[in-house]
């Protein structure tokens, strides 16, 4: 009885070693399945960070870009209107001198020097007529001793000077303060340095 009693424990023992074997080799296959599972969950997750954390930036640098041009844009204008504002200043500073010039004395001896002037350049015509602002129609006299044989009538000018037209040829020679003031103020915006750069 001892015998089989040995036989039994040591079928026993074979029994539990093989299904020990057993145990630890799913043991391994569950570890195994356990380390692929979390390796790959672990990959997918960071591909969703990565993939959250581009479109995060993506996004703030679309808002960024945003920001800094509508930034741009409104210095752009601010820019602009300062200078439109300085330009108006300065030419109504110079508009209001070349009014007070009119008033002065050496204004009739500068009417005389533009009329004598066109005719020493040759640009004499007869039948010829000078637009004079209505105030100074009391230099007909004056303009018409200057320039030769023309009549003298009240024009469309605002500053002073004086414009030549010949009835025939429709030929006009234009003297006037307002044409210089605007031919320097084209010049002026061409040539000032106030030039603003997109």
């Amino acid at each position: 009885m001892e015998e089989n009693q040995e036989v039994f424990l040591s079928m026993k023992n074979e029994i539990e070693k093989q299904s020990q074997r057993e145990v630890d080799a799913i043991m391994a296959e569950v570890k195994k399945m356990e380390e692929e599972a979390y390796s790959s969950m672990r990959a997918e997750a960071k591909k969703d960070a990565d993939l959250r954390l581009k479109q995060e930036l993506d996004e703030m640098q679309s808002e960024s870009a945003a920001e800094i041009s509508e930034s741009h844009v409104e210095r752009q204008k601010k820019l602009i209107n300062k200078r439109d504002e300085y330009v108006a200043t300065i030419f109504k500073n110079a508009r209001e001198e070349l009014v007070a010039f009119t008033k002065t004395p050496e204004y009739k001896e500068f009417m005389v020097n533009k009329a004598k002037k066109l005719l020493l350049a040759g640009d004499y015509m007869p039948h010829s007529v000078i637009y004079v602002k209505e105030e100074d129609l009391g230099l007909a006299d004056d303009l018409k001793a200057a320039y030769g044989d023309a009549e003298v009538k009240a024009g469309d000018i605002t500053i002073g000077g004086l414009i030549v037209e010949n009835t025939e040829s429709s030929i006009v020679h234009d003297e006037t303060l307002e044409f210089a003031l605007k031919n320097q103020k084209e010049w002026f915006n061409q040539h000032s340095g106030l030039i603003i750069n997109k």
